[in-house]
């Protein structure tokens, strides 16, 4: 890749200097640039504008055609057009990965209601990812986690046995933090039905039920898990004694108000934590600390856990557990997804999934396409709270940012349809040295940064990276369609226009195909 290229330049004329390499803004001169002159400053206490100059001074490649300084010490770096052409007729492809296991948990969704969505957003989220790590050389399995025992399961079952109460016509009354909405009452009828009314009973079916409702939905959403795993699995197989027996064993474990605690504060949590309530419950701790063990010895090497905003409390005390069991922190990345507020004519729509008012991932879905339903959850960084624009979603135009990038690549399918109609061929053979106009240059060195893109959406663990790189690969192609006729009298220059706009439209497809969209041929 380009850049890996201009830093291996830096390195061997620095070999002991950390070398960041970025992109140059767009009001400034240059492809790519380098704070290096303001790091050596900062060691020597010399001006970095004077450092700049001596490592300008001391570049000589072929890559380079030229490097501009800007204060305070900044060295930019322009691409010769020579070198990017060549670059160009090979396709490089990111392999950081090396075939590393990870494991990618996300939505796990407790089975107590329809998927919600805020749980799309992790989802449309978890599933590019796996997408982007496999892409990038790493061996990422999805895996979905079925929380089928404990409390919430109890006040579902609890909530339906009201519910079918309530359709018999007898007195009703729903726990307080059971379950409220009426997308019970179907279900309620459905156990009636079929006269399921012992409570172990209804709490298997209805587990299996929205699990099932889980399973479809997801599928519909194009999201594709490998591993399905229960948390009554993970029990069976002792995972959950084995940690705690561990932990009793290290002296990790005490007793305060009858409820037992892990010291979750020898691993720098911000308190101590419980893990077996007054009644002898559970809290979600402990089966969330064996349930990665678990992962571990399924012989995973990385673990990437996705959990939603209400989660945000357990980030440290999962950390703690692992560092309880001897495991580095470092073989775990918890990735928090943050809201999504639905907006519709400049108004937020109300939601509480307890109260029943949640608009369901089949709800927005009935509304929208699926492309523009997962673009527009990628649009984001997962740290971000997403506004999610009704209006501009169900807009049919370019000015909705999905159909602005599909059209981008139907047009060009349109030409190379207009090319093969006209009898021109398309072949790889061509001579990329007729293509020296401003935005022909522009979109390959566009282009030539799509892996280095994929790169760092991996390395950061930011899908949104992707949708913004095809957002402005879509309007650089734009802007080159209208300066520049691609099919014209001159044959040679066609051929290689044609070149350009086919690898364009390569990587438009390839990029949404990462993001779970697709790129129709005809718009």
């Amino acid at each position: 890749m380009v850049r890996d290229e201009i830093k291996a330049l830096l390195k061997q004329i620095y070999p002991e200097e950390i070398i960041i390499i970025d992109y140059v803004p767009p009001d400034k001169k240059g492809d790519y640039s380098t704070n290096l002159a303001m790091r050596i400053a900062g060691k020597k206490s010399i001006s970095p504008l004077r450092i700049a100059e001596e490592i300008s001074q001391k570049i000589n490649s072929p890559i380079i055609s030229e490097t501009i300084i800007y204060p305070p010490g900044f060295i930019n770096f322009v691409l010769n057009h020579t070198y990017v052409k060549e670059k160009f007729k090979t396709i490089e492809k990111c392999n950081i990965g090396k075939g590393l296991r990870v494991n990618v948990e996300f939505v796990s969704v407790n089975p107590t209601g329809p998927i919600n969505i805020v749980n799309g957003r992790a989802a449309a989220f978890g599933d590019a990812l796996v997408r982007l790590l496999n892409y990038a050389g790493y061996d990422a399995d999805a895996e979905y986690y079925i929380n089928d025992c404990g409390r919430q399961i109890d006040l579902l079952a609890e909530s339906i046995k009201q519910r079918m109460n309530q359709l018999l016509g007898k007195e009703f009354s729903i726990p307080e933090d059971g379950y409220h909405g009426e997308y019970l009452i179907p279900l309620a009828k459905k156990f009636l039905e079929a006269k399921i009314t012992e409570a172990e009973v209804v709490k298997e079916q209805a587990v299996n039920y929205f699990l099932q409702q889980h399973q479809e939905m997801l599928e519909n959403f194009r999201v594709k898990f490998k591993n399905w795993i229960r948390e009554s699995e993970v029990r069976n197989k002792g995972y959950v004694d084995r940690v705690m027996k561990i932990f009793r064993e290290k002296g990790l474990t005490f007793e305060q108000d009858g409820a037992l605690y892990l010291k979750t504060t020898a691993f720098n949590d911000t308190r101590d934590r419980v893990i077996i309530t007054g009644d002898g419950r559970y809290t979600y701790l402990l089966p969330d600390i064996a349930y990665h063990l678990y992962k571990i010895e399924r012989n995973y090497q990385f673990l990437i856990t996705i959990l939603g905003p209400d989660h945000l409390g357990q980030v440290g005390s999962l950390y703690a557990g692992l560092k309880g069991l001897d495991y580095s922190e470092n073989i775990l990345k918890i990735i928090i997804v943050q809201e999504v507020k639905l907006k519709k004519d400049g108004r937020y729509i109300s939601m509480s999934k307890r109260a029943g008012t949640f608009i369901t991932l089949e709800d927005l879905l009935n509304e929208i396409p699926i492309d523009v339903c997962r673009f527009f959850f990628l649009m984001r960084s997962s740290s971000q709270h997403l506004d999610f624009d009704l209006d501009l979603a169900k807009n049919v135009s370019e000015e909705n940012p999905v159909y602005y990038v599909q059209y981008a690549y139907a047009r060009i399918m349109s030409i190379i349809r207009f090319a093969q109609e006209k009898g021109i061929s398309m072949i790889d053979d061509v001579d990329l040295n007729l293509l020296n106009e401003k935005e022909e240059m522009i979109l390959m060195k566009y282009i030539l940064r799509f892996e280095e893109t994929i790169e760092d959406a991996v390395k950061n663990f930011e899908p949104f990276m992707i949708t913004y790189y095809l957002i402005g690969l879509a309007r650089i192609f734009h802007h080159f369609y209208q300066k520049h006729r691609v099919v014209g009298d001159n044959e040679e220059l066609t051929r290689a226009r044609l070149f350009l706009i086919k690898r364009t439209a390569q990587t438009l497809k390839t990029g949404m195909e990462l993001l779970g969209c697709s790129c129709p041929e005809k718009m």
